[in-house]
């Protein structure tokens, strides 16, 4: 099962598993992953999964300081595993197990 590991300052700090839905990350409560960060937007971005479970699509939801993976700013693409995403002082690792 694939997963995201949120790291602050390098530090990890959660596990969230994922599944064929939509996560989205930001920093109103209203999101599945809510990062206490001045750098993320509201609602930053989300990541969509295929409904097979095998496929998850990023996509930048025009936040202000933007999304980067693997140090590229990006405003979608499909995550592979090992992808980096960075936000500020925090950054998700992408895992397909």
């Amino acid at each position: 099962m694939a997963s995201l590991y949120l790291f602050e300052n390098g530090t990890q700090i959660s596990r969230f598993p994922l599944a064929s839905s939509t996560i989205t990350v930001g920093r109103l409560k209203s999101n599945d992953i809510v990062l206490d960060n001045a750098g993320v937007s509201r609602h930053h971005l989300r990541i969509d999964g295929d409904p097979t479970g095998s496929t998850f699509v990023m996509e930048d939801l025009q936040s202000l300081n933007g999304t980067f993976v693997g140090g590229k700013k990006v405003a979608a693409c499909v995550l592979r595993n090992g992808d980096e995403i960075h936000l500020g002082k925090h950054s998700l690792l992408f895992e397909d197990a």
